[in-house]
């Protein structure tokens, strides 16, 4: 056994002490598409090359790999992978008093904002466009279980794809997946990528708005789907993204005016919550999803729903 900065690596799994972390609405939330959970607990999925089990434990995560490659790398590896550089404390100690984010953080503490790989976090948001959760995990899992190679027993048990492979697959393989219009998007950005014509990586990089550019210079990408992957794959803080959900608690929480269209929302929430902009996004969307379940389905989602959010 092995420890490093608290965290602990035994011959079977791999302890983060990284704090509470909410493994359920950080992992299968929105943010990533390609985790399931087990019977047995915890989250399923491939990370990299790399097919994990991750579980929630006390001060921390539980990280058990489920593949016969052996826990060296995983405590690097997933401290990247959940964002662990990000100023958790100081988001925390800034909005305690605010109307919204407040109640968020005491009710949901264990959020966080993962750090993916680009080009999966690229496909899976173009794929999201008019769609929902349970549709986006369906399409992005069949793609990369027909063109991912597999590092596990079951079919879903595979790695994401290269742009290269998808470009190479073509659109009309995409649209027989199921994706719909959704194909003429992804392969132009799967050729892009592959090309080199865009360096999605070196984007991590520059500045918040040359690499928001960059990635709406793609056909098919808007300014929404460019800040889900600037936020959970490009490390820009900065992000906020804007939906009809996000504006009616920008409108209910911050009086927000109501003509103001997506892009101005997105300007001022930037602008108002600064360097914490993508953490305040994420707890302002759970506290609003939650609270829309519990008044819209009732039953044990009232339960989820903060007090102040029970109708």
């Amino acid at each position: 056994m092995t420890t490093s900065e608290n965290n602990i690596m035994t011959a079977n799994s791999v302890f983060l002490s990284v704090g509470y972390v909410d493994v359920e609405a950080t992992l299968d939330g929105g943010q990533a598409f390609r985790w399931w959970p087990e019977e047995t607990g915890g989250y399923r999925g491939v990370v990299g090359r790399r097919l994990l089990n991750v579980s929630g434990a006390d001060g921390g995560v539980l990280v058990t790999p489920l593949d016969d490659k052996g826990v060296i790398g995983l405590e690097h590896t997933m401290l990247e992978y959940l964002g662990q550089d990000q100023d958790i404390d100081g988001f925390r100690t800034k909005f305690a008093n605010d109307p919204c984010l407040g109640p968020a953080l005491r009710g949901y503490s264990g959020l966080r904002v993962l750090r993916q790989d680009p080009w999966e976090c690229l496909f899976g948001f173009i794929t999201s466009s008019t769609s929902n959760i349970p549709r986006i995990k369906l399409n992005v899992g069949s793609a990369a279980e027909r063109l991912g190679y597999s590092v596990g027993p079951e079919d879903r048990d595979v790695t994401f794809p290269e742009p290269e492979v998808v470009a190479e697959a073509g659109e009309q393989f995409l649209r027989d997946l199921g994706f719909g219009f959704r194909a003429k998007y992804l392969i132009p950005a799967a050729e892009a990528i592959a090309s080199g014509q865009l360096k999605l990586v070196d984007l991590r990089e520059a500045s918040y708005q040359d690499a928001r550019e960059a990635l709406i210079d793609l056909h098919g990408v808007g300014e929404k789907v460019a800040d889900c992957v600037l936020a959970f794959s490009l490390d820009k803080s900065e992000s906020f993204i804007v939906d009809r959900h996000i504006l009616r608690a920008l409108h209910k929480w911050y009086d927000l005016p109501e003509k103001a269209s997506l892009s101005y929302a997105a300007d001022w929430a930037r602008d108002y919550f600064g360097e914490h902009s993508s953490l305040a996004n994420q707890y302002m969307f759970h506290r609003e999803r939650l609270a829309r379940r519990a008044s819209e389905w009732g039953g044990a989602h009232v339960e989820r729903a903060l007090p102040e959010d029970e109708l």
